[in-house]
């Protein structure tokens, strides 16, 4: 396993190593001491190694599981504390610190300073949803991470785009004449080296799928965990749900730890400080979505899971934003298990051949629409950077015509995404897995009802974002307003209310590849409502916009 694991990274170590030297060089070559951004660099990747586990059990706080009194394994009867010890011994590690978050959104990921200081955090819905082939291989991918030093390998490669970012500095404060160059070399240099630290990880994520399938030799229960945890298939167990309420509330009885946990929290909501790096440690990244079989699973309809394997397989956009993600999408990561040649490799789950699919008149429209909705995503921005050119090079019929072409173009994405269109009841979640007309750019205007179990975020005390769930499934619910620092107040103030209460939530359906819901409004059960804005806002920045570059064109065209 350590050769694949080195196989997979190899190539984005030697590009970011290449970029580390070429760095070198420009700082030598503009003049400027080669030790200082180095110096920096080291400083503030040393900075955020020593205190990002300590934030991150702050800003996600968990119930720890105490160890037994001779070390060896975990105080609890729950088969999860079992598994990691188990897991832990076969990988030869030391026993991580485990705990509960209490959340009913699945998931699980471990952070750490090293192997012996590794913690894996599981939810409470990762319990209440799993069967247990699905926990141990859950598991086995966490400590895969461990057994690779995973966090220690992606803190340090961060390094590169942060030297990167200094050489930009350097660049900018120097006064040579050759700075413009080196600036714009510099920029392309950060850029790159982002992509390839975003691919190094997908490599990681790869090699820990590897590892849980090799020392399960249960690749099927893996394909299935993921489809539960990334996609929000399957219903819950009433048998499961039972058991790790147990578990958290044995877990709490701790009292001191417990407390001390509650204290932490309660800082982490007084910073006010986002989690940028949960992405990365999760076993499915909370903006990914995932589509991975052609076997039934209890609770989900076998067109549910065809329909949403084929989107993720054939619609440009989910291969498209793989390129941005820390997580490889999950039909891919199936398709490498299924090429893997492991022992456990699955058998039951497939998707490797998924795209003869591609010869379906929808998947074809879909594809042709790519192109356009590329355009209308990213088309305006670059409208409005021309505008700001024309401004400083006081040029006004530019500045004037790039406003009218930007506002037009935002006008047309906010018809795309939040189409003015009666919200359809959706009886079930799933169903919505198969529309490939629905995209990070095109919304879906639906109604869904259900009971919300979490937060997108698991456990963390500043997500604003809901996960409702339903008798098939559960799918985020993306609450967005214009007005700065409303999301945090929403998520402290607010979003507490919503918890486990019986909810008619109205919006907009996209994948980005993700499966969300955009909110237009929410109501409770017991009558707490709440609407977002951003969609009013989006139409009127449009419309603004084009507006004020129409009078500009204009006022040029009558000034000549």
């Amino acid at each position: 396993m350590s050769g694949y694991v080195l196989r997979r990274s190899l190539l984005s170590l030697m590009t970011l190593g290449a970029i580390l030297v070429v760095g070198g060089g420009v700082l030598v070559a503009i003049g400027v001491p080669v030790w200082v951004p180095l110096v920096l660099a080291v400083v503030i990747i040393g900075l955020q190694y020593a205190i990002n586990p300590a934030l991150l059990q702050w800003l996600v706080p968990a119930t720890m599981i105490p160890l037994t009194p001779d070390g060896d394994g975990y105080a609890i009867d729950h088969p999860v504390g079992a598994i990691v010890a188990r897991r832990c011994r076969e990988a030869g590690v030391p026993l991580v610190r485990l705990g509960i978050v209490d959340d009913g959104m699945p998931n699980a990921f471990t952070f750490g300073h090293y192997r012996g200081d590794a913690r894996v955090w599981v939810t409470r819905g990762l319990l209440e949803r799993l069967d247990e082939r699905e926990l141990d291989a859950v598991v086995s991918h966490e400590i895969g991470h461990v057994k690779h030093n995973d966090f220690i390998v992606m803190t340090f490669a961060a390094a590169i785009p942060i030297l990167a970012y200094y050489v930009v500095l350097a660049a900018r404060t120097n006064r040579n004449r050759n700075s413009l160059p080196v600036l714009l070399g510099a920029y392309a240099v950060y850029f790159v080296s982002t992509f390839v630290v975003l691919a190094l990880a997908r490599a990681r994520e790869t090699a820990a799928d590897h590892h849980s399938c090799e020392v399960t030799g249960d690749g099927d229960a893996l394909c299935s965990a993921l489809i539960k945890i990334a996609y929000g298939m399957g219903k819950q167990k009433e048998a499961q749900e039972a058991e790790a309420q147990e578990l958290l509330a044995q877990a709490k009885a701790a009292g001191s730890s417990k407390r001390q946990i509650q204290r932490d929290a309660a800082k982490a909501r007084s910073r006010q400080r986002r989690l940028a790096s949960m992405s990365v440690l999760g076993i499915a990244d909370p903006n990914q979505a995932a589509a991975v079989t052609l076997a039934l699973e209890e609770g989900v309809a076998p067109e549910d899971i065809l329909g949403a394997l084929r989107w993720e397989a054939v619609n440009p956009w989910a291969r498209f934003q793989q390129f941005l993600a820390s997580h490889p999408i999950v039909v891919r990561r199936i398709a490498d298990l299924e090429r893997s040649g492991l022992p456990g490799a699955p058998t039951r789950w497939h998707a490797v051949n998924v795209e003869e699919a591609a010869d379906d008149p929808q998947v074809r429209t879909a594809r042709r629409r790519f192109a356009g909705e590329l355009v209308v995503r990213f088309a305006a921005p670059v409208a409005l950077i021309g505008a700001a050119l024309g401004y400083v090079t006081k040029n006004h019929p530019v500045v004037g015509w790039c406003l009218l072409a930007g506002g037009g173009l935002l006008l047309v994405k906010a018809l795309l995404r939040h189409p003015p269109a009666h919200h359809k009841p959706v009886d079930r979640v799933t169903t919505l897995l198969g529309r490939l007309d629905a995209s990070p750019v095109t919304g879906l205007p639906v109604s869904l009802r259900g009971r919300i179990i979490g937060r997108a975020m698991p456990g963390y005390v500043l997500s604003p974002d809901l996960v409702l769930q339903d008798g098939s499934g559960f799918v985020p619910l993306l609450y967005r307003q214009p007005v700065p620092f409303s999301r945090a107040l929403f998520a402290l103030l607010k979003a507490g209310r919503y918890a486990e209460q019986e909810v008619l939530a109205r919006g907009w359906y996209r994948r980005s590849p993700t499966p969300v819901v955009e909110l237009r409004d929410i109501t409770a059960a017991d009558g707490t409502r709440t609407r977002s804005w951003q969609w009013a806002f989006d139409y009127l920045a449009g419309l603004g916009v084009g507006l004020v570059g129409l009078a500009v064109v204009v006022i040029s065209l009558t000034a000549r």
